[in-house]
């Protein structure tokens, strides 16, 4: 991967430098380009065409551009952030029908004595643990030792950071310090024309036992299976649950029975999974 260091020295973009000047996109673009700002010192902007889309960042002086995204330190993708008030620019799924949220009754209760506030109404219960929801909910491929802390990890079969992911984990797994739960979701349909619904299914219609490895050797083939819609679903409704904003999203639980997140590539796999064990 070739990264472009920002100004500010924190933040990269990952993409090849195109000898193409940002006043050039500008006129290619017309209605369609569409002007981020400054970025860590890069200008970003957005060339649209009806549902396609492609993010580039300047360089200082305007005459090269890098078609690419942008990431920090972290591996946090800031690109979906700047992208975030573009219509239609980030995959948004919407299950079953959402009701708006009621304001709390604080007038008083029909037949109160005049002058006596209504008691309020008892607090709701406390939310389940995402960790625990995640758990009961979702689909997964399990992989490493049952006895080894466990790490969730949502990806996008499609998502080649997803992919990066497994690859840096499989040899803490197979070494027996971490037990990973992979729960595959689609969020790039837009961006490869379906090809993540397809893959997810496929990787939903194989037991628990054998979806990392069919992952792992390209073999999500063949048609889904009459479950694999239902867990895709399931799925998505827990991604949407933890506000997933991309893969690969990492979930465990800390030594302390908090909840550990990481959202993004991490930099250091063996610092994530001592986190995961309590080192």
């Amino acid at each position: 991967m070739l990264l472009f260091v920002a100004p500010d020295g924190q933040a990269a973009v990952a993409g090849l430098m195109a000898d193409i000047s940002l006043e050039q996109l500008r006129r290619i673009g017309g209605a369609g380009f569409i002007d981020l700002g400054d970025q860590h010192g890069l200008r970003g902007a957005v060339l649209r065409s009806g549902t396609v889309f492609q993010v580039f960042y300047a360089t200082p002086d305007g005459s090269r551009t890098i078609p690419g995204v942008m990431w920090d330190a972290a591996g946090r993708n800031l690109t979906r952030e700047h992208v975030s008030g573009v219509p239609g620019a980030i995959p948004t799924v919407t299950i079953g029908d959402v009701p708006p949220p009621q304001a709390p009754n604080t007038a008083p209760a029909s037949g109160s004595p005049p002058g006596r506030p209504a008691q309020p109404a008892a607090a709701p219960p406390p939310a389940p643990r995402a960790d625990r929801a995640v758990g009961n909910q979702t689909y997964a491929g399990m992989v490493g030792d049952p006895a080894a802390p466990e790490l969730r990890m949502f990806i996008d079969p499609q998502c080649g950071y997803s992919v990066q992911a497994l690859q840096r984990l499989q040899p803490l797994v197979a070494g027996g310090r971490v037990r990973l739960s992979v729960i595959p979701v689609a969020i790039l349909d837009r961006q490869n024309g379906g090809a993540s619904t397809r893959a997810t299914l496929a990787m939903l219609s194989r037991p628990a036992g054998d979806m990392v490895t069919a992952w792992s050797r390209n073999g999500l083939t063949g048609p889904p299976s009459t479950e694999a819609a239902g867990r895709l679903q399931a799925n998505m409704e827990a991604a949407a649950a933890i506000g997933l904003r991309g893969t690969p999203t990492f979930l465990w639980r800390q030594a302390d029975g908090s909840e550990g997140r990481q959202d993004g590539l991490p930099n250091d796999v063996a610092a994530l999974v001592g986190a995961v064990a309590g080192h």
